[in-house]
Parts: C-alpha cells; sequence; structure tokens
C-alpha cells in the first residue's frame, strides 16, 4: 500500500494498564472494525495506510513439542481440557514432574507458580540470574532452584512481595484461594478483587473478594458446596487457571496496528498486536486533513466505527 495516499486511516489507541492493582471486567479484542458510508467506502479502500506492520521471519525447523499424549497421566482428560493441556505443554509453559508423568493430581507449590505466571505474562525474565533477593531462593537448590529468575521477575513485576520477612518460600503448598489471588493480581485486577465480598463459608475471609472474582472471570470451574479455598491446589487447576488467565491477561505497553485491510464493502478491519480493550481504545478517521464525524458501537463485542 503507498504511503503517499491522501486517503489514510489513522488510529489513536489509549490502552494504560497499571501493574499491579485495578481494572473493572474488560472486553479485550485483537481486532475492530471500522464501518464506512458508501462515499467512504471506495476512496478508503483504494490505500489504507498504517504503522508497525508485522515483520516476516524464517526460524529453523524446531524439534518435536511435548503434548498431552507424551504423558500417561492425561490419557484420559475429556478433549476440552485436553485441548487446554496441549496448548500450555507446546508453549513450554508446563513440563510434567517425571518422564512421561505430568503430575495431575500433584499439589502445586510456590516455585512452580513463579515460573508459570511469569511465562503466560511474558514479563522480562533473566535466565542469568544467581542470586536472589529472598534469602531462602538458592540457584543450588535441586528441587527449586530453576525458578530463581522467574521469582526475581514477579517481583520486580509488583506481583508477588515473597511469604514474610524476607523469604519466598519456594517449596511451600498454595491453597486453591492463594491460587486464585496471585491469578487475580496477574490480571491486574487486585483493586476490582478487594471492592467485592463474598459468603463462600470455605474461603477465608481476606480472600472472598479475590475468589468472588477469579470465579467470576471463570479462572475456574463453579463447584457446588463451595470452593474449597483453604485446600492445596493441584498442578491440574494451575494449569486450567493459567490457561484462563493467559487468555485474558493485557500486558502494558504500547500497542501497534499490524494489519488494516478491507472486510467487506463498507468495513476496514484492523488488527492490533495484542488485546486491546474495546472501551478505551480510540479510532479517529480522516480524509486528507479532514476528519470524519464518526459515532461507535459494539456489537457481539466487536467494536464498529460508523462514519
Amino acid at each position: 500500500m503507498s504511503k503517499s495516499s491522501s486517503n489514510i486511516v489513522k488510529f489513536n489507541l489509549k490502552n494504560k494498564i497499571k501493574d499491579i492493582q485495578g481494572g473493572e471486567k474488560k472486553v479485550m479484542k485483537k481486532s475492530l472494525s471500522v464501518v464506512l458510508t458508501t462515499a467512504m467506502a471506495l476512496s478508503v479502500f483504494s490505500s489504507v495506510a498504517f504503522a508497525d506492520t508485522a515483520a516476516t521471519t524464517t526460524t529453523p525447523a524446531a524439534t518435536a513439542k511435548k503434548t498431552s499424549a507424551d504423558f500417561t497421566d492425561l490419557k484420559d482428560l475429556d478433549a476440552a481440557t485436553k485441548a487446554k493441556f496441549d496448548a500450555m505443554i507446546s508453549a513450554g509453559i508446563f513440563d510434567g514432574v517425571s518422564d512421561g508423568v505430568f503430575g495431575l493430581k500433584d499439589e502445586m507449590n510456590r516455585a512452580q507458580f513463579a515460573k508459570v505466571a511469569a511465562l503466560i505474562t511474558g514479563i522480562d525474565v533473566n535466565k542469568d540470574l544467581k542470586t536472589s533477593s529472598f534469602s531462602d531462593v538458592k540457584s543450588d537448590d535441586a528441587a527449586n532452584g530453576y525458578a530463581l529468575p522467574y521469582i526475581e521477575a514477579l517481583k520486580t513485576a509488583g506481583i508477588t512481595d515473597g511469604f514474610g520477612e524476607g523469604t519466598y518460600n519456594p517449596a511451600g503448598k498454595v491453597t486453591k484461594e492463594q491460587l486464585a489471588t496471585f491469578l487475580v493480581r496477574v490480571l491486574n485486577k487486585d483493586a476490582a478483587a478487594k471492592a467485592k465480598t463474598g459468603t463462600d463459608s470455605t474461603v477465608s475471609d481476606w480472600a472472598q473478594g479475590y475468589v468472588a472474582l477469579a470465579l467470576e472471570l471463570k479462572l475456574f470451574p463453579a463447584a457446588s458446596g463451595g470452593f474449597g479455598g483453604k485446600s492445596n491446589a493441584t498442578r491440574e487447576l494451575l494449569l486450567t487457571g493459567a490457561y484462563e488467565a493467559k487468555a485474558q491477561y493485557v500486558s502494558p505497553g504500547k500497542v501497534s496496528v499490524t494489519e488494516a485491510k478491507a472486510a467487506g464493502v463498507y468495513k476496514v478491519q484492523v488488527t492490533f498486536n495484542k488485546p486491546v480493550d474495546t472501551a478505551a481504545a480510540k479510532l479517529a478517521l480522516t480524509k486528507g486533513t479532514l476528519a470524519v464525524g464518526t459515532s461507535t458501537t459494539a456489537p457481539n463485542g466487536l467494536m464498529t466505527r460508523k462514519v
């Protein structure tokens, strides 16, 4: 597409995300649509200029990735759950506890969570780091030393401040209500959780809002008879909860347009480099130097721009 064309669709996005706290439930989409009148359609479709086009790269063939089929204790999962496991395992976010065994019902620990949280958010991790700010996190710990870089990354991102008194307790078990709290904070919804209340007798008072919001966000399946927040979380719950959180997570930073193309006679399809909040995203349409009057609607969660 020519950059010299006078017909340019300009997009101005406002997508500020706090590091940890705040935020109401938002609808995130990676593509929006701009709907045009007949008069505008032909002129705009003739040339749409956009920035930050995704580069095409060629990578050498990778070694075969693992899936749920590589683990004997995952063979009886239903199709929907197996798809979640396949996605997280093939992405390298999860692996087995031993050769051919995933550890589906094993209780998770804080070291495992640190790795998973860091990978689903894509925060910077210095894998060469050998020293921790927590006194009980050691790189030569045979069981949990692998998690040191991930733990430090979470601390830097403000997702965790440790277990108390300068420690992280990497081998410590994680209760279901603690896992709910961790994942809600990963999604930058700490303030929203604190504003909620709950009456689940199986959940500690301090965790009522976090569990209520986690269930509202469908991070965990609803359970009859209470959430059971004080029981320890399993690796199965960690994976399924992390899968849902990953799908909803929106990282801080610049949002850019990766593609803009005609998607019909009166519509331009716009794709971004990551999901955006359709309530906060602002799109401006111009023809040359003239701004075109528009109105916004969002049918079925899809933002459209009418001209």
